[in-house]
């Protein structure tokens, strides 16, 4: 079955964010992101903003009718800074005027000055400091303080894996008008509705049920839609509900990319130690992860890289730390494998560091480490229906790795303008929710008199497919063509209490 949404992309027919018809008096907003990672706030005025025509309202931390308090998993992060900033581009005010550009050109009149801090942008650095986001956690499995007598071999290392931008093709933002009852509709590029409808209503100060996200689809997510769309959706819903008028938030692309978290840095020590036939008897490193300003999904991130740290293998001594730890830069987040590609990279850095020091490929020492059937992993759960090592060698068969790394290697000293390379990783990734309450969903179906069928869950289609697949499970269970099937928008008043669109 083709993709659902294709025919209206291509004909640039479906709706974003950016495409939704305005309503009659829609305002546009502006973010004001400090201009400097870390600070004491001295001086802060928007008087001057505030008196250029066509500006409705700056709205600050004492516009807050109910907590100023955004974090999802800690309450550690304002909507808007109150008296010191922790990270460039860290919110201080919103700016609401007539048009984007009046909006825009307020910005460049408000007067900031701070009293400067030491900024810290090294997870190590921060460590030293105590600057930590949670208490460390550490897993830990057989014997990891006498096995390394056993070893004939022996690798320390460190492996640093850096930050990553989303770069999704929609930026950051919102659209929200107020309705009957004191109540609020958001439009929101988000993959959790449930949670900007939470937070909007703790910083609002209103109760949930009146508050209504709507989502139709996002122009990309990739993680970094999960958590941060919520303060932006949350400020343009503050606006609104303050001047009972719509009022829209589209960040720009370098206002986005200087204001979000990215992909969390991590810094890491490694020991791996190996027998003669290199079994790898133990494995020990400590992971110092950089989750910026505040907690935002630190928390988790980090329990999914304590999970995936020993990848594929099977070891049976592992001791495995990582320190959370609180720098200036905007608070890391989401993205793709969730903390897991982090982990996997120290495993697959020792291998290969070890495969160096013993000139033998890498793929030597992973195949003879491979998981096997009732093999336990260092969090106490044992594999099942375990497949690795038949994927491993079928994969073999059909390529044939040796021919072509010989290949690539009499292809490399022959030429010196072009290089070729290849590499093989095995994969071991866990998906859903670490918290098992967040695996739960719903739908509603309607069965309208004509036959036709509308469908609300709440999945948030981003580009990777949902609508098609629901669209297929509906078309087979009532056996109709899928073309009688209308996916409605993810919309918290059809579902509520949804987990975000996340976690594969």
């Amino acid at each position: 079955m083709n993709n659902i949404e294709s025919v209206n992309h291509i004909k640039g027919k479906s709706v974003y964010l950016d495409d939704i018809p305005v309503l009659r008096n829609t305002l546009y907003a502006a973010v004001f992101g400090s201009p400097v990672a870390h600070g004491r706030i001295t001086h802060f005025d928007t008087y001057a903003a505030g008196s250029l025509r066509g500006v409705e309202k700056i709205f600050t931390w004492r516009d807050i009718p109910g907590k100023n308090d955004i974090g999802g998993i800690i309450s550690d992060e304002t909507l808007f800074a109150k008296d010191e900033v922790h990270y460039h581009g860290q919110p201080l005010a919103l700016v609401v005027a007539s048009d984007e550009h009046t909006a825009r050109k307020a910005l460049s009149l408000i007067e900031f000055e701070t009293e400067k801090l030491e900024i810290v942008t090294d997870p190590r650095i921060a460590f030293e400091k105590g600057n930590i986001l949670i208490p460390s956690r550490t897993f830990r499995m057989g014997d990891t303080d006498s096995i390394w007598t056993k070893c004939e071999y022996i690798y320390e290392g460190r492996a640093d894996s850096g930050a990553q931008e989303h770069l999704y093709l929609e930026t950051q933002g919102a659209y929200a008008y107020p309705c009957e009852n004191d109540g609020i509709r958001i439009h929101s590029s988000t993959q959790g509705p449930s949670l900007v409808q939470k937070i909007a209503a703790r910083v609002l100060g209103l109760p949930m049920n009146r508050i209504e996200v709507d989502v139709a689809r996002l122009g990309g997510g990739f993680g970094g839609k999960e958590d941060q769309a919520t303060g932006f959706a949350v400020m343009v819903a503050l606006a609104s509900h303050i001047l009972k008028k719509p009022v829209k938030l589209s960040l720009h692309r370098l206002d986005d990319m200087r204001m979000t978290g990215k992909r969390h840095p991590y810094s890491s020590d490694f020991r791996i130690g190996l027998s003669r036939d290199l079994k790898i008897l133990a494995f020990r490193s400590v992971m110092y992860q950089n989750g910026g300003a505040a907690a935002d999904l630190s928390p988790a991130i980090m329990e999914r890289t304590l999970f995936h740290s020993t990848n594929a293998y099977f070891i049976p001594n592992t001791e495995v730390t990582v320190h959370s730890c609180r720098t200036n830069l905007p608070p890391n987040t989401a993205f793709r494998g969730f903390g897991a590609p982090q982990g996997i990279f120290v495993i697959e850095a020792a291998i290969a560091k070890a495969a160096a020091e013993l000139n033998i490929p890498a793929r030597i020492i992973q195949q003879k480490n491979l998981l096997k059937e009732n093999d336990e992993f260092h969090y106490g759960q044992k594999a099942k229906d375990v497949n690795i090592s038949k994927c491993y060698s079928t994969l073999d068969e059909k390529y044939k790795i040796e021919n072509l790394e010989k290949e690539i290697a009499d292809y490399n000293t022959n030429n010196d303008l072009f290089k070729k390379g290849m590499d093989v990783i095995p994969l071991c990734f866990g998906i859903s929710f670490t918290n098992t309450s967040m695996n739960q969903a719903r739908a509603l179906v309607h069965i309208y008199q004509d036959g036709s069928i509308g469908i609300s869950t709440g999945a948030i289609e981003m580009g990777q497919g949902v609508n098609t697949r629901l669209a297929q499970v509906a078309a087979k269970v009532f056996s109709i063509d899928p073309k009688r099937i209308r996916l409605e928008t993810t919309n918290t008043s059809r579902v509520a209490n949804t987990s975000p669109t996340a976690a594969s």
